[in-house]
């Protein structure tokens, strides 16, 4: 029986222009990993055509009004098209963060200046990836210097009032938000009145560049100035690491500072033994996002019963149940791990008119609970995911 003839799986449309591939480079890996770039390949739009270029790339996200993959016609009526456009905010603070590093770290906290010292030492037998190090001095400086109202010396890209803006966003921004408008921020308003907002920072990192390592480092970095300053309430004494399944939670289990040797903070030399004793006086606690389910109104012990009802689970109840032996210690650092999976809950306002309209699902990061009305909040107020 003769062979059909061989076609091409979603061939491109017709009169359709094609994407332009990539030229081959000899040299791909033109930055080692220890260091900050200092060159980068840059591809022409029209030909593909590498150019090394000096200096770092710009932060950037790309876009596309074609799905290459699959040759389907320009979306939304537009032309196919692809291209990138940089991410202002970031490339100033990620500058400022530079010229911070480059001044020893000006108005950081003397624990914190020892860790960043200790974590660039040349002198480490297991040296730390330079997009380690960069991810936690970013969080740093917003925490410890734009937080605080403290200021390096020169010229910021990103003031203080900036950030202001990103952490008060204001009732405008959020109403643009809920029309699926960017706005950003970095905070979501409290879902009630009682309550603090919830502030948010993120480190978006490749995969394989040790993220885990950064969430240790993270750790350490909160807990060791805690201990330093027990009355210096910037710094939690907890530390809530969040996942989204079992297998992420065994592997998240390197983060808890009593398991000596097996620890990241041993394996990576991430605390100088001087401040060891500092990193234990804190708490830290592993869990998944499931945990954050409401408990069922029949549930008893872990069992559930039909003569058992409850009622609704409350806000303290459902904190005790959740944060355990973290429940009572003040203010909770969330690490959130594989943070694309978590969702900004709606403002309170924007959600109740909505559901006065029709049953929606209001998604937290925080909780997988489904309702008609608002998602639950843990009362953990600086998360970074």
């Amino acid at each position: 029986m003769p062979r059909p003839p061989k076609t091409v799986p979603n061939p491109p449309a017709p009169n359709q222009p094609e994407l332009a591939v990539q030229a081959a480079v000899e040299e791909p890996i033109i930055n080692g990993p220890f260091d900050e770039p200092k060159f980068w390949w840059d591809y022409e739009k029209g030909t593909g055509k590498a150019i090394k270029m000096t200096g770092r790339r710009a932060a950037s996200y790309f876009w596309t009004t074609q799905k290459v993959m699959t040759g389907q016609q320009s979306l939304e009526g537009m032309e196919s098209d692809f291209g990138s456009e940089k991410l202002e905010l970031v490339n100033r603070l990620r500058e400022d963060v530079k010229l911070w590093r480059e001044k020893d770290y000006e108005n950081a906290t003397q624990t914190t200046k020892q860790l960043l010292r200790h974590w660039r030492s040349a002198d480490r037998k297991r040296p730390l990836f330079f997009c380690q190090i960069e991810a936690v001095e970013t969080i740093i400086y917003l925490r410890e210097l734009l937080a605080a109202g403290r200021a390096r010396r020169g010229k910021a890209g990103v003031t203080r009032e900036d950030y202001e803006v990103l952490l008060h966003p204001g009732a405008e921004a959020l109403e643009r938000t809920a029309k699926g408008e960017f706005v950003a921020r970095l905070s979501d308003p409290p879902l009630r009145e009682d309550w603090k907002a919830l502030t948010r920072h993120g480190c978006k990192m490749a995969t394989g560049s040790g993220k885990t390592v950064v969430m240790a480092m993270l750790t350490a970095w909160a807990l060791c100035n805690r201990g330093a300053m027990p009355g210096d309430t910037r710094f939690p004494r907890a530390v809530l690491a969040v996942c989204p399944n079992l297998t992420v939670k065994e592997r998240l289990q390197v983060l808890r500072p009593d398991l000596g040797a097996e620890s990241y903070y041993a394996q990576f030399d991430i605390v100088p033994t001087q401040l060891r004793p500092l990193l234990l006086q804190g708490r830290v606690m592993i869990t998944n996002w499931h945990a954050f389910a409401p408990e069922s109104e029949h549930a008893e012990g872990g069992k559930s019963y039909a003569v058992v009802n409850k009622g609704e689970e409350g806000a303290d109840a459902f904190a005790r149940r959740v944060l355990k032996d973290l429940y009572g210690l003040g203010e909770v650092l969330v690490l959130n791990d594989e943070a694309h999976h978590a969702y900004r809950p709606a403002p309170p306002e924007i959600a109740a008119r909505s559901c006065a309209s029709r049953r929606c699902s209001i998604r937290s990061p925080f909780s997988s609970s489904r309702r008609s009305g608002c998602a639950r909040d843990t009362s953990a107020r600086r998360p970074l995911s």
